[in-house]
Formats: C-alpha cells, structure tokens, sequence
C-alpha cells in the first residue's frame, strides 16, 4: 500500500518521482539560459558604455597632466611643462583643463598672442579661475584687445568679495589703454590707497598715474614722490624696480659722437628676446611710461647710481646701469668708467658678460665687447652672439657680420638668422641676396610671434614690403590677433597708400567695434578719401563724442575738425581746436588739418607757422594736399 503524507500541506515536490539526475538538468538548463541573458545584457551594456568610460578615463588622466603642467610653470620648468601641457592636449583635445595649462603656459612664456586663443576657448567653458582672469586680461591689453580684456577684468571687479588690488590696477591699465587718463588715475590712486596692496602694485599704481599725467600736475607729482620713497628704502621689495624706473627715465641716450649711429638695427627684436614670465601680482609693466620730464626736487643722476650700487639685490645689470648714469653725468669719464666695469667684474660668467657686453655697446665701446667677447666664446650662447654681432654692426663690420652669421656653428634661431643677413646684405649692396634671406626669414617664421618679430625688424630697417607679408601670414595663423593688424596699417599708412589703410582700419571697426580709437582712425581716414556728406556727419557725431570724453585726444579733434571742414563749416572746424594747446607730441596729421582749418578761417600766420613744422614730417599723401597751399606761399 501507498505510502500517504504525513502533513496536509506537504509540497508537490514531495510527490515527485522525476529521478534526481533529470531534475538536476533541468536546474542546468535554467542556469545556462539565464547565464546567456546576463552575458547578453552585460555585452550590451559594455558596448553602449565603453566610449564614455574610456573618454571619462582620458579626461581624468588629461587633467592630471595638466596638473602636473601648473605646478611645473610655476616651478619655472618651461620645458617640462610643455611637454605635459602638450601630453594633456593630445590625450583629450577637448579638455579645458588642458586648454588651461596651454594658455598659461604660453603667456609666462611671453608667447601672448597665441595664449589669448586658448584663454578664450577656455572662457567659453566657463573654467577660468581668477587668476586665469588676470593672465587673461593683461595678455588681450598687451595684445591691444581692449574689448577682449575688458570681459575679464570687468567679472574680477565684480568677484565675490571685492576686487584685489591687481584687479583694479588691470582696470587701470585698460582705462589708460583706452585714452581715459581720469579712469586711470582714479583707479591707480584706489590701489595706492588699498592696505592689501603689495609693494610691487603700489610703484605700479604709481608708475600708471606717471604715464597719463602731465609732470607739473599733483596726482603726477604725488605719484613721482612715491616712486622716490621706494627707492630710496632698500628694505622694500620694489625698491630695485623702482631705481630701475627712475634711471630709465632719465635719457640714457650716450653723449654726441661716442657711438656709431647706423640706419639699420640689429638688436633682438622684444618678442624674440627671452622674456621673464609675468607673476599674477606683477602683471603691469614696471617700464617707464609717458613722463620724460621729471618734476622739481628729484632724486638725480648720481644718487640714483649711488643706491643701485649700493643695494642688496643689486646684479651685474644694475651696477652696469649706474655707471652709465655716471657717465651720462660726467661723458668725460666714460672710458674711466669702461675700465672700472671691465676690470670689476674679473672672469665674468655668461650673464655677467652679456650684461657687460650690452653696457659696452650702449656707450659706443663697441671695440671693447669683441675684445673681451671674442667669436669662440660669443657662439656658446644666443645672448652672447647677438652681442658679439652688434658691435660688428655698429663698427660697420658688414663683411664679417655676413660670414658670421653664414656659419653653421652658431646658437641662433633660423628667424634672426635671416633678418640679420638680410639686413648685412643690404648694406653690402647685395639686394637680390638680402631679398632672398627675407623670404627665407618669412618661411622660418611658423608661428604668430615669429612674424610679428620679424615684421617689426622689417619695419625698423624699412623693408615695408616683408612687414606686409609677415603682418598678413601673422593675421592668417592668428586671424583675432591685434597686433598684426596695427602693424599692416602702419605699414599702409608709411608707404602713403591711404586707401589701403583705410580698408584695414575698417576691417579693425569690424573686428573690435566697441575700440573708439579704431573707429575714430577709421573715420579720419574715410574723410581724407573725401567721404560723402551722411559719412562726414556721422563722423562728427562721433568724434563730438569722444572730444567730449577725451579732451586732450588730438586724433579725435583732428576728424571732428576735418568733418566739419568738410561739411562746408569752417566755423565750427575752428572751433574743434580750441581750448587746446600744442606741446609737440601731437600726430601730425593733426597738425596738418588745424593748419588747412586756420589759414580756411584767415589766420593765416598760425597756420604757416603749422605749415612750417610739418614741412619734415612723414604725412599721407592728402594730409601734405591739406597744406600744400601754405607751403607754396611760405616759399613765395
């Protein structure tokens, strides 16, 4: 008999007979199917999620990098930094981070043009840090990108607890950038009277006022007193700076005849020369403004050698610069002061002897510097060769600068290589050949630094045609830089081609529409074409303006004379030059139309008299038409 269950509620697996092996298979089969489903799912699920864990695994790895590239830059190690900057880069192209560190990396290297693309990217992801701003904005300022550094520097004044202050000396510098000395002052006298203010920000703050300030007037006389007071304090951390300051200002310039004067340069162009990075608290330039004229009771020639003599932080640089200023003071000394500079310093080390060889060429002892510098030494480092070349250059050695510089053994970067032939060739007389090496130069030149060095030196040895080319190959690889521009309409308007400048002045309007100057050059030069009567008239409203905002800016009168000059109203042409007085910094062109609008106005001995001092000056082509009838009777 059947065996019954013990419970009324025993399972149905208790009356199972399936034998245990077929039950254990059918656990199998449910095991593999399930299994299959997961291996499904999870082979989706890696699929799907591969790209975005690799691509976040990237990005932390980039960002570490470009970690390491910051403490790196701030070590001073620009040559590791880029690589990291550069692993950080190629890791993960869109990293902010990454763009980060490249911007910085190239404006503390003095590369700012090609920092201020990056600096924008990463401003469009929002990723900047306040002192990003600072770097930012005082790149666009040196750049000329006045509405590009205004973005930065308005969001520091406005930060979360106040702006530092660098921060206000940033707005500032922008303010004096834009011709508003009022705003300048304004803000440099708010940081001079910031206790948070560093030593360094306040002989900025000082220097700032200087450079927008006439020498008689009290903020200029003020400022000039603290300058003095930092100097005069060795213990104070600017005090070097400032008795560098001081002694710039006074005109270093070697006595008549000491030196030989050439036509063409050979000195290092500044976005060629090794350049110190900018500290973020140091961010304004501590070189010397607009004052060439000292106010009374200042410190002299030989007190201000005496301190830097006499300073504990005082390098070979600085002795060198006082005992220039001694013998600015006394030129009869000077060959004593060579043998003290000579004999001081015994066996130099490389940045003694470059700085004793600079010395040597600014006071026309040029002989003395390849003594002491001969090629075999020269060729061991870049600033010692450039050096050894220029007192070849100014002994009017061309012979020897050209088989020099045709060497292969020699530290120089295939740029200036170029250009300095180019420019011994010309004097030689070897036109085709010096053509040659600027084309060569052009070609070496790959980056927008690179031009714009070597288009500057063209400018300066009057090779305006390479300047264009170079200024317009800077613009195609920078196509936001500033810089580029400034230098093709000054090249325009050197070659007299006002059309020309025209055209780029309006393609600047274009680029940066909120810059008043660049409008107002714009509207000049559209009136010296002979613009029409809609174009005079909004020329005049606008250059009203900026008369009203910048009382002193000539340039502005100038169009707002010329506007009216050429509305038929010599009156009211008249009466944008009063209230004026000039002091013989004025454009020339300025000069030129307030003589058209006086002799118009029938006072005709001032305009004469303006006729007169511009006779020498480089004027465009329908400036020198505005006088042209004063000249003709001055020579009747």
């Amino acid at each position: 008999m059947a065996r019954q269950p013990s419970h009324p509620l025993a399972s149905e697996d208790d009356l199972d007979l399936t034998p245990p092996e077929e039950r254990r298979a059918r656990r199998l089969r449910r095991l593999f199917f399930l299994a299959i489903a997961v291996v499904a799912a999870l082979g989706a699920t890696l699929y799907f999620a591969a790209a975005p864990v690799g691509g976040a695994i990237k990005s932390w790895q980039s960002r570490r990098l470009a970690r390491q590239a910051f403490a790196m830059i701030d070590r001073k190690q620009w040559t590791e930094a880029n690589a990291k900057a550069r692993d950080a880069y190629l890791l993960r192209p869109n990293e902010p981070e990454a763009w980060r560190a490249i911007a910085r990396l190239f404006y503390r290297t003095g590369q700012g043009t090609a920092a201020l693309e990056w600096w924008k990217k990463a401003d469009e992801e929002r990723r900047l840090t306040i002192e990003d701003r600072r770097d930012f904005a005082a790149a666009a300022l040196a750049a000329g990108e006045l509405g590009t550094a205004a973005k930065p520097i308005d969001a520091l004044l406005t930060q979360r607890g106040g702006p530092a202050p660098i921060d206000i000396l940033l707005a500032g510098q922008l303010a004096a950038r834009r011709s508003d000395g009022v705003l300048a002052v304004d803000y440099a006298e708010r940081t001079l009277a910031n206790k948070r203010a560093t030593p360094y920000e306040i002989l900025s703050g000082a220097i700032l006022i200087v450079s927008v300030t006439t020498y008689d007037s009290p903020p200029h006389i003020t400022a000039w007193k603290r300058i003095e007071d930092l100097a005069r304090d060795p213990r104070d951390a600017a005090s070097l700076d400032a008795l560098v300051f001081l002694a710039q200002q006074q005109s270093l310039a070697p006595p008549s005849g000491t030196r030989n004067n050439t036509s063409f340069s050979l000195s290092v162009p500044a976005a060629q020369r090794p350049l110190a990075p900018l500290a973020s608290d140091t961010s304004l330039s501590l070189g010397p403004g607009n004052a060439t004229v000292q106010p009374a009771n200042t410190m002299g020639l030989l007190e201000i050698a005496d301190a830097l003599e006499k300073h504990p932080g005082a390098r070979p640089y600085h002795k060198l610069l006082a005992l220039e200023l001694r013998a600015q003071h006394d030129p009869a000394l000077t060959d004593q002061y060579v043998g003290d500079a000579v004999g001081g310093f015994g066996k130099p080390d490389d940045e003694t002897l470059a700085a004793l060889a600079g010395w040597l060429n600014r006071v026309g002892r040029s002989q003395k510097t390849l003594e002491l510098l001969p090629l075999d030494r020269a060729v061991q480092r870049q600033d010692l060769f450039l050096q050894h070349i220029d007192a070849l250059a100014a002994l009017e050695r061309w012979d020897e600068v050209k088989e020099v510089l045709s060497r292969e053994r020699f530290p120089l970067e295939p740029v200036l290589q170029h250009m300095y032939l180019a420019t011994a060739r010309t004097r030689l007389g070897e036109a085709t050949a010096a053509t040659n090496e600027w084309q060569r130069g052009l070609e070496a030149a790959n980056t927008p630094e690179k031009l714009l060095a070597l288009a500057s030196y063209a400018e300066q040895n009057h090779a305006n045609d390479i300047a264009e080319m170079a200024y317009a190959e800077a613009i195609r690889l920078a196509p936001k830089g500033r810089s580029a521009y400034a230098g093709r309409l000054r090249v325009a308007e050197a070659a007299g081609h006002t059309a020309e400048a025209q055209s780029v002045a309006a393609e600047i309007v274009q680029l940066w529409p909120d810059d008043a100057e660049a409008r107002n050059q714009e509207a000049y030069l559209r009136l010296l074409l002979g613009a029409s009567d809609g174009a005079a008239e909004a020329a005049e409203r606008q250059a009203q303006v900026l008369v009203a905002q910048e009382p002193w800016n000539w340039a502005a009168r100038a169009t707002l004379g010329l506007a009216r000059l050429r509305l038929g109203r010599k009156e009211d042409a008249l009466a944008a030059f009063r209230g004026v007085r000039a002091t013989g910094s004025e454009p020339p062109g300025a000069l030129a139309v307030r003589a058209a609008v006086l002799a118009v106005n029938g006072y005709e001995e001032g305009a004469r008299g303006d006729a007169r001092n511009l006779g020498a000056e480089q004027l465009l082509p329908e400036e020198r038409a505005l006088i042209a009838p004063l000249l003709v009777e001055r020579k009747q």
